[in-house]
Order: C-alpha cells, then structure tokens, then sequence
C-alpha cells in the first residue's frame, strides 16, 4: 500500500487489530439488530422482513451484500413477531 505519509501507515498488527474490534461492534450490532423484532409488533417485523427481502433483491447491491440481507431476514423472520398471525376462527 503506497501512502504519501509512511509515519501515517498502519502496522500489520495495527490493521489486525483494528480488523478484530470492527468485527466485534459488528457482532454487537448483529445481535442488537436480530432481537429487535421482539421489540415490534408484527407488522412492524413483517415489513422490516419484506424491506430486508427487497435490499436482499437490489441489483445495486454486490452479491455478497445481498447475501447478508438475505440470511438476516431469515434470522428475523424466525422470530415469533415477524411470523404472520393465525387467522382467528
């Protein structure tokens, strides 16, 4: 990697490092964001759901990002808020 300023480079070690610590806040992030829909009503989740189906679906987005969008409206539809209701009798 070429920088005009060396003493700006990172390390090797420095950019694992700072690898490892993104990669944390996002596991974070992935489980704050995959039990929210036990915070949601059902349509909120349902339609949380669809919108993550539809990024899963966007051809701006690169493959491996559609990808991410799709496992995680799976996670979020397993939840009990994002299933569809049982009609009632």
């Amino acid at each position: 990697m070429m920088t005009d300023n060396p003493e700006e480079a990172m390390t090797f070690g420095e950019l694992l490092a700072l690898i490892a610590e993104q990669q944390r806040r996002l596991t974070v992030l992935e489980s704050a964001f995959s039990s929210l829909t036990f915070c949601l009503d059902e349509r909120a989740a349902q339609l949380m759901v669809h919108h993550l189906t539809l990024e899963a679906q966007n051809q701006n987005h690169d493959e491996h990002l559609q990808q991410h969008f799709a496992r995680l409206a799976q996670v979020l539809q397993k939840h009990p808020g994002a299933q569809p209701a049982d009609p009632v009798a």
